[in-house]
């Protein structure tokens, strides 16, 4: 990589791959770096579980288990499982595409990304330049998790979807973190949502969903109109919020 400098690492190549077929995207040097024994750990750790970067969906979830419930939520809605035995958790960060699924969830778990010679929060990875990452670091939480996902069938790219985290200070939500995934060019935390949900109990649904709707700014595409992203954006992240704090309060599926 030192001596080739404009080539184009891959792992996995679920995206790369659909450049290539329908857009004749092309490299001078194309590496493939899926089968590299150092980005293929699985650690589970007290603190934190410890993901290499170029283990598959697949993989990750049959080598988990259940430990992470997010991911155990996320994973059987994640494509196809043709896609899950191919795409990779390093892959999804290091393309940073608008609709990518696992990054609300890594966004909302504070995962933190190992790269060439950092170890950094995830969001100060996306939309850089990190150099080659090696894993990812889930830690262990007490907080809440959502996810929201817009229905669809098994190969579809999500049109929105969300992840919600949170903790409680008695009735009052403490340090929200709102992910979203389609309503904007990538993957974003909603700060002003977030800022405004802190220290207070959980809104109404009406009144979340207001919130929710004033925050995101989304573009007319192919995958759909921004009114309807709006929409569904609102409804899912309030289903998410209301279900991670749920969560907490029943007790039940917090790692």
């Amino acid at each position: 990589l030192h001596d080739e400098p404009d080539a184009r690492l891959v792992a996995g190549a679920t995206d790369w791959g659909v450049e290539v077929n329908l857009r004749a995207a092309r490299a001078p040097l194309v590496v493939a770096i899926e089968r590299l024994p150092e980005l293929r750990d699985l650690v589970v750790g007290d603190d934190a579980i410890e993901i290499g970067a170029a283990l598959t969906i697949a993989e990750i979830e049959r080598g988990l288990a259940g430990r992470v419930p997010l991911l155990a939520q996320l994973a059987p809605q994640f494509a196809s499982p043709l896609i899950r035995n191919r795409a990779t958790i390093g892959g999804q960060i290091g393309a940073n595409r608008s609709c990518a699924d696992l990054i609300p969830m890594l966004l909302a778990a504070e995962a933190r990304v190992t790269c060439a010679d950092q170890e950094l929060p995830i969001e100060k990875v996306l939309g850089g330049d990190p150099g080659l990452i090696l894993s990812v670091f889930v830690p262990s939480t007490s907080r809440g998790f959502g996810l929201g996902n817009q229905t669809r069938t098994a190969s579809d790219i999500s049109i929105v979807n969300v992840a919600v985290s949170v903790a409680l200070d008695g009735e009052r939500l403490r340090q929200p973190i709102v992910a979203l995934g389609g309503v904007a060019p990538h993957v974003v935390r909603l700060a002003a949502v977030e800022s405004t949900l802190n220290g207070h109990p959980l809104p109404s649904k009406d009144q979340v969903e207001a919130l929710l709707a004033r925050a995101v700014n989304p573009i007319d595409d192919h995958r759909g109109s921004a009114a309807y992203k709006r929409h569904i954006a609102a409804v899912l992240g309030e289903r998410a919020l209301r279900a991670s704090v749920r969560q907490l309060l029943s007790g039940e599926g917090v790692d």
